[in-house]
């Protein structure tokens, strides 16, 4: 862990400093710095293992920057619960507001709100381009969602090559920035070879359990008439990877199995040889977002945009992945 949160620390100086420009203190920044920080966290998906860990790093960050993370678990899943627990919470004297947004065209009543009370917005997990939230927050921290699809889809043009490879999706939540992406990201890439064609597709909602559910529906229906599952996300593909074995079916050897984030469980798939290969995207976001915070504090512009780094894991480096994770 002390190994990742440096790399993701030193990342960000370096993007910082290379990309920012440095206001004049005012008279009063003694007494902003001596004031207690209260930085405000909210998304809306359903705990899992990795939004956990990403949690985590932020109430570790927060203690060790010294200030107040205010976070609400989500009464519902959805958009408008986000936004009006936003709107309460910028009438609760907060200095910064961190949102992982379901939807970013739902955050402008709380975007506008914001920049009325002078409070800087950060995104995290969202668009990397092409979105007015951009124009309205003071940074984006977020992965290369496309980016990860193409590689999804590059893993499997590698183990295929001109082999027929028939595809089964197992999509993130509804509406979600990060689906969307991937799966862009992945049509993009499969469009380049004719060999590759995606034959059945069905929600999961980042869940295991109802990704299980969902690959078990294909599996009635599909006569076993596929070879690859990618899914939007690690917690998709273990609901889809328990699904194929509970049907008797052997994923590893006959099915490959290829997805997003880096999850401890899928990387003990892998090393059993059940599972192809995922592209991890960090959960630790907690310490980048502070880092930023910190810099703010002491009169540092961030940068529009800070795109985090990925890595391919597959049975090559998983067990060294296990070990410094």
């Amino acid at each position: 862990m002390k190994k990742t949160i440096a790399v993701l620390v030193a990342f960000l100086a370096i993007f910082i400093c290379g990309c920012s420009q440095t206001k004049e203190a005012d008279n009063n920044s003694q007494n902003k710095v001596n004031k207690t920080k209260r930085v405000v966290f909210s998304q809306t998906e359903e705990m899992n293992p990795w939004l956990a860990e990403e949690l985590n790093s932020f109430e570790a960050a927060a203690a060790a920057k010294k200030m107040e993370l205010i976070y609400h678990e989500p009464k519902e899943n959805t958009s408008e619960w986000q936004v009006k627990d936003l709107l309460s919470l910028l009438d609760d004297n907060i200095d910064y507001m961190v949102i992982s947004p379901r939807r970013v065209d739902q955050l402008f009543p709380v975007l506008e709100k914001a920049k009325q009370k002078k409070i800087p917005v950060i995104l995290v997990e969202g668009p990397t381009s092409g979105t007015t939230g951009e124009d309205s927050s003071a940074t984006v921290i977020s992965t290369d969602y496309v980016k990860e699809g193409e590689i999804c889809a590059q893993l499997l043009e590698k183990r295929f090559g001109d082999k027929p490879c028939k595809i089964v999706e197992i999509q993130g939540s509804v509406g979600s920035i990060v689906a969307r992406d991937r799966d862009v990201g992945f049509r993009q890439e499969i469009k380049k070879h004719p060999n590759m064609q995606i034959c059945a597709s069905e929600v999961g909602d980042f869940n295991r359990i109802t990704a299980e559910k969902a690959m078990e529906n294909i599996i009635i229906n599909s006569h076993n008439s596929f070879n690859a599952v990618f899914a939007h996300s690690d917690e998709d593909g273990l609901g889809a990877l328990q699904a194929l074995k509970g049907a008797g079916m052997d994923p590893g050897k006959n099915i490959s199995i290829v997805s997003v984030n880096g999850v401890q469980d899928v990387l003990k798939a892998i090393l059993a040889g059940e599972y192809l290969a995922t592209v991890e995207n960090n959960p630790k976001l907690g310490y980048v977002v502070f880092e930023v915070i910190d810099q703010m504090e002491r009169g540092t512009v961030p940068p529009s945009q800070i795109v985090m780094p990925y890595r391919i894991i597959d049975y090559s480096n998983a067990m060294e992945c296990m070990e410094t994770s």
